[in-house]
């Protein structure tokens, strides 16, 4: 598959371009599809700088106007838009949250378009709207001693909790946007490591040894559930056997339900994947070659999707006897 490169100055496609809801979600899940996706529609680079996208746009390229429309929606509107709702909806649970948690959002929202200058505007985009959310809880209820004393060893927790989530969620999508395809593993680990130090060395010689370690470590433990979608991961594999038991017993086509086509940055392989190709291998090929791409878009499939096509196709074969193993 090709990473980055120009497209044909006749591709100007803007209404592959999804819409804001889709957007959205194809950034958090599915970043890679989205990288291609954007690439059909003429955008030369996804993963661009907004300087370098508002020069595309300034030279007429209508996808890459509606593409940099849409995601400036989501960081100057919808992110504030939904913390001020969830703030109102904290606030109204009895949470206590420090005053000025409005202004906060929209500095955060100032913060995303400044990175969407230096890094790209997509990392600009999850960078502000996620950071956005996590300062209601990281900020502005630590800092109303929500969880016990500001610089106390919970408070440090859910401060660590929230900078870890916000970097490890943006880190698989940025990557899968900007080259189409997500972080390798050992990636991943030197950006967590990365992501705990720093608060280490920025709190460790104002604040208590116990408050800055305590940021560190949660930071080090939810970057690395983040970025590794590991709360995912229990949900796959419940769709996976759901999956693969329907159209067992039902004879009933579920391979569009299998959680490898829908979600990108899954790092461990999903369970009755192969002996759910090998059911669907004999009446629907392009089904189960489909679901082999989308494997190779997987981190934690990467490897495994051909072997299991070829095991599958193996079994449709008059010789094959028994079903893959997933």
């Amino acid at each position: 598959m090709a990473q980055g490169g120009t497209r044909p100055s006749s591709v100007d496609a803007p209404e592959q371009v999804p819409g804001l809801l889709k957007l959205l979600l194809l950034l958090l899940f599915r970043p890679v599809d989205l990288h291609y996706r954007l690439r059909a529609a003429g955008i030369r680079v996804p993963g661009a700088r907004l300087g370098t996208l508002c020069r595309e746009q300034s030279e007429g390229d209508r996808a890459t106007a509606v593409y940099v429309r849409r995601m400036l929606l989501l960081l100057l509107v919808g992110a504030p838009v939904v913390t001020q709702v969830l703030g109102l909806a904290l606030v109204t649970a009895g949470l206590p949250l420090e005053r000025g948690w409005v202004l906060s959002a929209l500095f955060c929202s100032a913060v995303g378009l400044l990175v969407a200058q230096v890094l790209g505007l997509a990392a600009g985009v999850l960078l502000g709207s996620l950071s956005s959310l996590a300062t209601l809880l990281g900020l502005h209820a630590t800092a109303a001693d929500a969880f016990g004393p500001e610089l106390g060893g919970v408070a440090g927790m859910v401060v660590g909790v929230c900078l870890g989530s916000v970097a490890g969620l943006a880190c698989g999508s940025i990557s899968g946007i900007a080259i189409g395809r997500g972080p390798s593993v050992v990636r991943v680990q030197m950006a967590a490591i990365l992501a705990s130090l720093t608060p280490m060395l920025l709190w460790s010689g104002t604040t208590n040894p116990s408050y800055a370690g305590a940021v560190a470590a949660s930071a080090l433990v939810a970057f690395l559930v983040s970025a590794f979608r590991l709360p995912l991961y229990a949900l796959e594999v419940l769709a996976s056997a759901v999956a693969y038991a329907v159209e067992r017993w039902t004879g009933r086509p579920t391979l569009g339900w299998v959680p490898v086509r829908h979600h990108n940055l899954s790092y461990l392989p999903h369970p009755f994947l192969g002996r759910h190709l090998a059911l669907a291998v004999r009446s629907r090929p392009a089904e189960v070659l489909a679901v082999a791409d989308a494997c190779l878009r997987s981190p934690g499939n990467i490897v495994v999707g051909w072997p299991w096509v070829v095991q599958a196709l193996e079994s449709a074969s008059p010789e094959g006897a028994r079903e893959p193993r997933a």
